[in-house]
Parts: structure tokens; C-alpha cells; sequence
């Protein structure tokens, strides 16, 4: 396959208005450290992380404040210096609650731990994987599976490629665009990083061709890494999700239910790549995460590095305010994103970005009747009918939902976006998915 060939998935997906444009040129700014932070101790895919520090505790930022050796956890750090204040809770995104160890900002005695790049002498398989678990590091694209375990196959699956997910493909969101831009030193590191944990011979960076910047400052740079390699992709949604960026980029379809690695492959996020860098080379924890601040309402657009725990208010706040009185936030993008009715929700490690509305522009589907038109059906990237699922799951037939795929819905939204009812489909197939796993 030539190496400019641009790749696509074959059936279903949706173009979107892209958006991008309010911040697709505004290099990454580092936002200081606010005066609270609400640290949630689960972050990650797995049992909640235990407190190792108590209310009056002063802790350095980068310091270990929770842990769980007992099965899937994730390690989490202080991100300021400052005063344990106990453990609080913080609503979550959509429905339930964080409990979180809040920390107030303390100047006096300041010492941060140093991140300088260290000199190792040989990197083997397993320090990277004990580097990454001891920096916390989860995957960055959302979905908070706890990386270290990600790196660590099975004996008996042999991984050939590891593909850097840099599709991006959300409207608003420029996070990934502008990392691969200004830190795509450190991202080859991390790819080299991973290749060397799951024994691959083959690094894939797939990107847009949206951002044909940043896809061409790579090929600039890549001679230097063997075994890496650039592949563009069309901007057709939703490529950012692991199994059509698979397809679309190696002609590989990861059976349903089943995992990347069911293919011989291992899909990283952009940042997640940096970030284990990061832990490898500096011991440097994941503290913070770059996100992007967007849409309609924002005064200043950007994309801002956050203290991992700052919450929403704060981070609007430093981005100038809201032009509306009356304004949505949604926590990641349009398309998959949650919609947030509490602005003290905390930044966490999988947040990919903010985006505010205008109230007028963001309402609520209405319950409507379908009208056959099928366009849902056409648009699904996963051979669905979304129509008959949530018929399904709205007359009670839960069994009849799941014989005709339920669970192989990836919630990607393009069915909801193009349904002229305006039905509220993705909503549904989330009651449904709850319902069946209760």
C-alpha cells in the first residue's frame, strides 16, 4: 500500500461540520495552578483508587495520594501543592458522583518534584510498563483503560502494530492537532515506547487529512524513526473509533465484542503516547492533560493544559467567561460528548476537551415517531439498524434489542445526527445498555 494512499472505512459514517477553526491555530497555553483541586479516585476503567493521605496532609504536587494493588487500578497524584482537605463529592458527567480528595493550593514550603529527562541505560518491556503504572497513565482518548495492563498482551497474542489514534475527528475538538504539532518529539518517543512493551515491529500514526500540517511536519521527521510511519485518513466520522481506524487503516476487522489485540494490534491516543513518554524519560506523573476549550459561547477559545482535578468553573474562568448568560457545556465533543449541568464537575483525566453553546442552539430532542426513512440504517458504521434497537428497547423486548445488536453499538451518534425526527436514539441505546447490565 503506497504510504500516501489516503485510508477510509467502507460502509456508514457521516460528514460533520468541523468547527475547528476557533482554535486549530492556538498553541498549547499551560494554566495556572487554581486555588482548589477536587481529585477523583476513579478516573480509569476499574476499582476506584484508595486514599494514602488524610485531611491536614500536605502533599507535593506529582506526589502519590491513592493507589489500589488489589485487581484493574490506576495510581493518582496531587497536581498542586497544597493541604489535604478530606474527601468530598463532585457530580459526574451525566448521572452519579466522584468521591475526591480535595487539596487546597499552599505556597509556603513549595518544593515541586523535578521532571528533568533522565538517562537510562537500558529500557526493557517491563520498566516501561512499571513507569506507566507508576505514573498513573490511563488511556487519554476517553475511554480511562488503565494503560499499563494495555501494554502487557497476553503470552499467547502476538502484536505486530501499534497504531497512534490522531483522527480527531469531533467537531470542535483540536486537542490532538495541535499536540502533534508542537510535542511530536516525544510522541515518536512513545510510540517507540509502546512498540518495545507489546513487541510490535510497526508504529502507525494515523491523522486526518484535516490536519495536513501536522501530517506533513511528521513526514518530516520520521525518517529518523524506523519502523514508524505516517498514513492519512479521510475525514469521513466517526475514524477516531478504535475498530473502523483498525479497518481503515490495515484492512483488519476486529470482531464484534472482541478487543484490538483479537487482530494483533494495540490502539493508543495521541496524548496517551506523550504522557508514557513523559513517565519513561522524566518519571513525571499524569498531573495534567492538555483539552480543548470551544464553541459559540467560550470569550477565549484555546487549548489549554489543566491541573488534572481543576473544575469546569475555574477552567471557563481562565478562558475569559461565557459571551451568553444562558449556555451549555458539554464535557468532550458534540457527538459523544455529555451534556454538564454542574460547572464544578472536575477536569479528569479523560477529559478531551469543553465545548459551550448557546442554550438556543443545543435543545433537547423531542420523542418523535420514526418515519422509516432509514437514513439511520445507512449512516451506522457498525452494519446496525438503529431504528429497530430502540424500537425495541422502548416496548420493553430488552432480548430482542440485544438479538439485533445492542451491544455492538459504539454510540458514535451519527444515527441521532442525521434522524430528520430528531430522536433521541444514542439516549435510548444507553437506557437499553444500562438495563441489560443490571
Amino acid at each position: 500500500m503506497s504510504e500516501k494512499k489516503i485510508r477510509k472505512f467502507p460502509i456508514g459514517g457521516i460528514e460533520l461540520p468541523e468547527k475547528k477553526s476557533l482554535t486549530r491555530n492556538e498553541k498549547i497555553i499551560v494554566m495556572p495552578d487554581p486555588d482548589t483541586v477536587a481529585i477523583p479516585l476513579s478516573q480509569h476503567i476499574g476499582a476506584p483508587a484508595k486514599p494514602l493521605v488524610t485531611k491536614g496532609d500536605q502533599v507535593k504536587k506529582g506526589q502519590c495520594i491513592a493507589e489500589n494493588n488489589e485487581g484493574l487500578s490506576a495510581r493518582i497524584h496531587s497536581s498542586i501543592n497544597g493541604i489535604v482537605q478530606g474527601i468530598v463529592e463532585r457530580k459526574k458527567p451525566g448521572h452519579g458522583k466522584y468521591e475526591c480528595i480535595l487539596i487546597k493550593k499552599n505556597e509556603d514550603g513549595k518544593k515541586e518534584i523535578n521532571f528533568e529527562e533522565n538517562k537510562i541505560e537500558e529500557i526493557s518491556s517491563e520498566l516501561i510498563r512499571n513507569k506507566v503504572k507508576e505514573a498513573g497513565i490511563v488511556g487519554l482518548g476517553g475511554a480511562g483503560f488503565p494503560t499499563h495492563v494495555k501494554l502487557n498482551p497476553p503470552d499467547d497474542v502476538n502484536i505486530d502494530t501499534v497504531i497512534i489514534n490522531g483522527a480527531e475527528c469531533e467537531p470542535f475538538l483540536t486537542v490532538d492537532h495541535r499536540l502533534l504539532l508542537e510535542e511530536y518529539n516525544d510522541l515518536f518517543k512513545g510510540v517507540e515506547l509502546i512498540k518495545k512493551a507489546v513487541g510490535a515491529n510497526r508504529g502507525i500514526i494515523a491523522v486526518e487529512i484535516n490536519k495536513m500540517d501536522a501530517i506533513n511536519k511528521l513526514r518530516d521527521k520520521v525518517d529518523k524513526w524506523q519502523g514508524i510511519e505516517v498514513v492519512p485518513l479521510d475525514t469521513r466520522y466517526p475514524h477516531g473509533a478504535e475498530k473502523h481506524l483498525i479497518k481503515a487503516v490495515l484492512n483488519r476487522e476486529v470482531p464484534a465484542e472482541k478487543l484490538p489485540i483479537a487482530v494483533n494490534v494495540v490502539v493508543n491516543n495521541v496524548q496517551t503516547a506523550i504522557k508514557i513518554a513523559h513517565a519513561v524519560h522524566k518519571d513525571e506523573p499524569l498531573i495534567n492533560r492538555v483539552i480543548t476549550v470551544s464553541g459559540e459561547s467560550i470569550k477565549q477559545p484555546g487549548n489549554i493544559k489543566v491541573p488534572i482535578g481543576t473544575s469546569i468553573k475555574d477552567v471557563i474562568d481562565f478562558c475569559g467567561g461565557s459571551k451568553d448568560e444562558k449556555f451549555k457545556v458539554i464535557s468532550g465533543g458534540p457527538m459523544t460528548g455529555i451534556n454538564i449541568d454542574d460547572i464544578l464537575i472536575p477536569v479528569v483525566k479523560g477529559t478531551s476537551g469543553l465545548v459551550l453553546l448557546p442554550s438556543e442552539n443545543y435543545v433537547e430532542s423531542e420523542t418523535r415517531s420514526c418515519i422509516r426513512c432509514g437514513r439511520c440504517v445507512e449512516v451506522c458504521p457498525m452494519y446496525l439498524a438503529p431504528n429497530r434497537i430502540t424500537a425495541f428497547i422502548n416496548n420493553s423486548l430488552l432480548d430482542r434489542s440485544l438479538d439485533v445488536g445492542l451491544m455492538k453499538c459504539i454510540e458514535c451518534g451519527a444515527c441521532a445526527y442525521v434522524c430528520p425526527s430528531k430522536r433521541p436514539l444514542v439516549r435510548w441505546i444507553k437506557r437499553g445498555k444500562a438495563k441489560a447490565n443490571n
